[in-house]
């Protein structure tokens, strides 16, 4: 066992971690998930892209809103529900903005960037992510996508730059439509040359993609040649 694997042990001891979705006690060396609740969410990450066929973990289809606002490509992992039966799914979420659990974060970077690594990207790659609002920040003491984003940068040998900063009041899920839209209050917190740059924008979850599309924005306004997003989920509203 390897100095690593005898750290995690021991952590995995001494926290004893729970299962995100059901709350069960995880045995090492399980993390995040528990066999059970494992499988509900492969089974979540099965499902296809309308549009490419392809699982959505290998699709970078964006949508006319976003590649209007420059993101021309939109990586994901699986979609969110408001629905019972994707509570695995729907868990990891939550804990990535509220839990601040390492091995959370860790297993939603190597979800995100198994999606990411399935196109072709340039070795000078930037990221950055939708910022968290201030009083999320301070609620929660954690700017999740900051963290996801720097955690998925590392995995791509890439650059990661905290370009954007919200100013934002409200919370997105609690607004519709118009109401999020002009809520979505970003400004450039740096302005760094991106001139002919390829820019990954990350987020946990993209539903009506305003913050997205915000984000894009700002991000070509400072030259960039090509804008993608990355997001864990994208939210699905039937009917």
């Amino acid at each position: 066992m390897t100095f690593r694997e005898l750290y995690k042990s021991a952590m995995h001891l001494i926290s004893v971690p729970k299962c995100v979705a059901c709350n069960d006690r995880l045995e090492y060396p399980t993390f995040t998930f528990c066999p059970k609740c494992s499988c509900e969410y492969e089974e979540n990450k099965s499902r296809n892209c309308s549009l490419c066929a392809k699982p959505l973990y290998e699709c970078s289809c964006s949508n006319d809103y976003l590649r209007a606002h420059f993101v021309k490509r939109l990586y994901k992992v699986f979609r969110y529900k408001q629905r019972k039966e994707n509570l695995a799914a729907n868990s990891l979420i939550y804990s990535l903005k509220k839990d601040n659990r390492s091995d959370v974060l860790e297993f939603c970077a190597n979800e995100l960037f198994a999606s990411v690594r399935h196109d072709s990207l340039p070795n000078d790659l930037i990221i950055t992510n939708v910022p968290r609002r201030r009083g999320a920040i301070i609620k929660y003491g954690i700017d999740h996508s900051n963290l996801l984003a720097r955690a998925l940068a590392k995995r791509l040998d890439a650059t990661y730059i905290p370009i954007l900063a919200s100013k934002s009041k409200r919370e997105q899920k609690t607004l519709r439509g118009e109401d999020r839209v002009k809520n979505t209050n970003f400004y450039l917190r740096r302005e760094p040359d991106l001139s002919g740059k390829t820019v990954i924008i990350v987020d946990d979850i993209v539903t009506t993609g305003s913050s997205m599309a915000t984000s894009g924005m700002l991000v070509h306004s400072l030259g960039a040649k090509n804008i993608y997003g990355a997001s864990l989920a994208i939210a699905y509203k039937e009917g």
